[in-house]
């Protein structure tokens, strides 16, 4: 909901694809800058703690925006810090939350566990853009932005109740903060395969990831659809987002493999090019609802394959860095993609990025043994 009504809010205000670049790069930014504190915080106190405390910020900084909208005195710089501030609280957060699921559940439930969190985060992806594009239909943008603060509110009720075990009982770590943080690249960079699985997320992060950013351009003028068919376009990314990551947790509990890292981003880049070349509405979400599904397969039998390779003493560290990859690159790839978006328009610019992603796939697969030969289910967990 966020994202579809900011977005909406920056292409009125500036008329720019540039611009929801810059917005997308400052929201993203701060995950640049603060993964590796991040990750080395969340070995060292209470997760609990953590999670709740930045959903609260969140709540705080998304309730400002939305007064500002509410009473029209809203500017783009506005814009830009509160998603700044947001994307900070987003990513002291995030490696706390990508760890948290191995210390619910047991290893042989991880890969099933991952991919049901996927499943309600794209759950909410299709009711989120679906009420934000009738909502600003009907009642402006600020209902949007209301409704997003109420649910990091909700969130942080929801995670002050869960039973986290406390990480303290999980072993201190009695070094310097940039000495764990050390420790924890030292490992990545030497245990097998990880190297190879984190390095691969650099990919859509620089090139896929724009189409979200360019999605607004595509709703008003190649699509003409307005707000509401910017919604349609976001909730077509969450269905296949959502099939994705039940087919994953039902097809594959244990985990996936190496095979399906490689041939999902094949897939899901593919989605992304007919989306890019698509001016019929139909294909456009059939590509978009591809795109969605196979990122999912993605992203979770990743995630699933790196908790599973890495201990629990390093796992706040190593993830990471591959929220650092996944997620911290993003704003790069976004004020590079806007104002080529801008000069040879936004089709072009993605149909780009998603021929890079499949060419980089091409090469990793041919390249890396060890990640072809890699199943969770073969997986032991070090200690």
């Amino acid at each position: 909901m966020q994202t579809t009504a900011q977005g909406w809010l920056v292409l009125g205000l500036t008329n720019s694809a540039g611009m929801l670049g810059l917005t997308s790069a400052a929201a993203n930014l701060p995950t640049l800058m603060l993964s590796l504190y991040a990750g080395a915080l969340a070995d060292r106190v209470d997760q609990r703690r953590l999670l709740v405390l930045t959903q609260i910020l969140a709540a705080v900084f998304t309730a400002i925006l939305a007064l500002l909208v509410t009473t029209g005195g809203v500017q783009f710089w506005h814009v830009l810090v509160i998603a700044f501030l947001v994307g900070c609280t987003s990513a002291l957060a995030s490696p706390a939350y990508q760890s948290l699921v191995s210390t619910l559940v047991p290893p042989a439930a991880l890969g099933n566990a991952i991919a049901l969190n996927s499943a309600q985060f794209n759950f909410s992806r299709i009711v989120g853009p679906t009420f934000a594009g009738i909502g600003i239909a009907v009642a402006g943008l600020a209902l949007s932005f209301w409704a997003n603060s109420l649910s990091f509110v909700v969130v942080a009720l929801v995670l002050a109740t869960l039973p986290i075990r406390n990480t303290r009982a999980i072993g201190r770590l009695e070094a310097s903060l940039w000495t764990n943080i050390a420790d924890g690249i030292r490992y990545a960079r030497s245990a097998p395969v990880v190297p190879t699985l984190l390095l691969l997320t650099v990919a859509p992060a620089l090139f896929n990831l724009n189409y979200l950013v360019l999605m607004p351009v595509f709703a008003r003028d190649v699509l003409d659809i307005g707000a509401p068919g910017l919604g349609l376009l976001t909730s077509a990314v969450g269905i296949g987002a959502l099939t994705g990551a039940l087919t994953i947790a039902v097809a594959r509990p244990g985990g996936g493999s190496g095979m399906l890292v490689i041939t999902a981003l094949i897939a899901s880049s593919t989605g992304l090019l007919v989306f890019s070349l698509s001016t019929w509405l139909p294909l456009s979400l059939i590509g978009l609802a591809v795109a969605g599904g196979c990122a999912v397969a993605y992203y979770t039998t990743t995630n699933t394959l790196l908790q599973l390779l890495v201990p629990m003493r390093v796992r706040g560290r190593v993830m990471s860095l591959y929220i650092l990859g996944s997620t911290g690159l993003v704003p790069l790839g976004n004020v590079i993609v806007g104002p080529i978006a801008d000069h040879i328009g936004a089709p072009a610019a993605l149909a780009g990025c998603a021929l890079s992603t499949i060419l980089i796939c091409c090469v990793v697969g041919l390249r890396s043994r060890g990640l072809r030969e890699l199943h969770a289910s073969r997986v032991a967990t070090p200690a």
